[in-house]
């Protein structure tokens, strides 16, 4: 649903080598800096994470680009699919059809595990990299693999190991509720998933709430778009990661272009100090902002993204 006066440049179906469909839209200028954008679960090609995307032009001049996971929107699905399988998928998206050898990247929430994916497998395709509420493993032995964990969240990472049937009946009903009804969706996280401040913005902001809604239509109302939420959400990460966070690279790791942003109201993703760790920086946490904070937030995160790397 292309409305919101998005600065569209394109949008495309290609493909891949392996006669998967891959699709993927372009905005902002055609000239301008080049950010990959890995969405959240739920999220495709057209979902742009701000109230005013017009400012990709006007105040950013980037071109943004988007794409469909596996299973979402118009791209095929990949069933078994791991993150490092998402990396060959990128670089041949790259350079067979963005003309690109190298770009600045963006994700959010499940789309950071693939956004390191990239770093560790294929750095020298990174200029800089940004992960805002970044998920991490659950596999492997803590501290170094994943996250030392509390009672509460250590009882949902055994369901989610070895409960993976039962857990695929409730949610699979939940995302079939949502596919059926996208509004639905986002009525369910401003009362079940994001803080106060998420919730007060979106409310300001109730044309983007609608659009929002659109956006994840889009990407979940395909065929396989609920079987699609549940690999991006359960199946990918029940898996163990081929890489670790501390495997993650740039083509330059001068001037600190690795960024880690997330918020201190986030319960969805609280291990941004963990991730830090693992990679050597600082990061930056908004206390009062949650999972939301790539709206709240975008434009902050957007210019510090292209102030390093060069």
């Amino acid at each position: 649903m292309l409305d919101r006066n998005k600065p569209i440049i394109t949008e495309q179906i290609i493909s891949l080598k392996c006669g998967r469909n891959l699709a993927y839209s372009e905005y902002g200028l055609q000239e301008g800096q080049p950010i990959i954008f890995f969405s959240g679960a739920g999220f495709g090609r057209h979902y742009i994470p701000t109230p005013f995307p017009h400012t990709l032009v006007a105040k950013h001049a980037v071109r943004f680009i988007t794409v469909d996971r596996p299973g979402y929107g118009q791209s095929s699905p990949h069933s078994g699919r791991t993150y490092t399988d998402w990396v060959g998928d990128v670089v041949e998206l790259m350079e067979d059809h963005l003309s690109l050898r190298e770009a600045r990247f963006l994700a959010h929430s499940a789309g950071t595990p693939h956004l390191a994916a990239v770093c560790a497998l294929a750095p020298d395709r990174v200029i800089a990299a940004s992960f805002v509420c970044p998920v991490s493993p659950i596999t492997g032995k803590a501290p170094v693999d994943r996250p030392p964990e509390n009672f509460s969240r250590g009882c949902g990472r055994f369901c989610l190991l070895h409960c993976s049937g039962v857990l695929d009946r409730i949610f699979g009903s939940v995302f079939q509720k949502w596919q059926d009804n996208p509004t639905k969706y986002v009525n369910d996280s401003m009362t079940q998933v994001l803080c106060q401040k998420d919730v007060a913005f979106m409310k300001e902001h109730a044309d983007f709430q609608v659009q929002h809604a659109a956006d994840f239509g889009d990407a979940v109302c395909a065929p396989n778009g609920v079987e699609a939420m549940l690999e991006d959400m359960f199946h990918i990460n029940q898996k163990p990661w081929e890489f670790r966070y501390s495997d993650v690279k740039t083509s330059n790791n001068n001037n600190n272009p690795i960024q880690v942003w997330w918020g201190g109201a986030d319960d969805t993703a609280p291990h941004g100090k963990w991730i830090c760790k693992q990679l050597g920086v600082e990061g930056e946490c908004i206390i009062d902002a949650g999972h939301g904070l790539i709206h709240t937030e975008f434009d902050r995160i957007v210019d510090a993204l292209l102030m390093v790397g060069s």
